[in-house]
């Protein structure tokens, strides 16, 4: 991977951090929503921006981008189940098409006029959005399970690769660019 002389490259340990993120993001939305309640609009877009952050940030290590390559978990020993393998693949589909971009062929709204006053001829403009959260409850389990195990897997390879590597794993990386 990275200089050569380490697997620890920037983009495991990189990795480390957004899985850590993303299962934070699950507690949080665990924690406050109750699925089969029912909840104002106010109350449901904090729970998708628990899920938002939950959906970017597990797919962050699967992306390429900027000179990175994707995470290949087999490099780590870990192989994902077929159930996994399509949790992914749904949370990076719902990442590329839904929550970091706004695709299309996934938008879901509907628009109307109305005219408040009779004796005006003055229209406004509304807007209604689907309010509801992309993962289903049972999902979010599993999704939680997911994430555990590729943590674990994470920390075990980390932990064997600096007994291997000490020095290699101790840097201190800042960001190149300039702000």
């Amino acid at each position: 991977m990275s200089n050569g002389s380490s697997s620890l490259s920037n983009r495991i340990i990189y990795s480390a951090w957004d899985f850590q993120q993303a299962l934070s993001a699950l507690t949080f939305l665990m924690e406050e929503c109750e699925y089969d309640k029912k909840y104002n609009v106010v109350d449901l877009r904090k729970f998708r921006c628990f899920e938002t952050t939950l959906i970017v940030s597990f797919a962050r290590p699967f992306k390429t981008g900027r000179g990175r390559e994707e995470l290949d978990l087999s490099s780590i020993g870990y192989e994902l189940t077929a159930e996994e393998s399509d949790l992914k693949d749904k949370l990076i589909r719902l990442r590329d098409k839904v929550v970091s971009h706004s695709d299309e062929e996934e938008m879901e709204y509907r628009t109307f006029s109305i005219q408040p006053f009779d004796d005006h001829n003055v229209r406004l403009p509304i807007a209604r959005f689907q309010e509801a959260l992309y993962l289903e409850e049972a999902e979010i389990y599993k999704i939680q399970t997911l994430l555990k195990r590729i943590n674990r897997a994470l920390a075990e390879f980390q932990f064997k690769e600096v007994q291997l590597t000490p020095r290699e794993f101790n840097r201190h990386k800042k960001p190149t660019s300039k702000k």
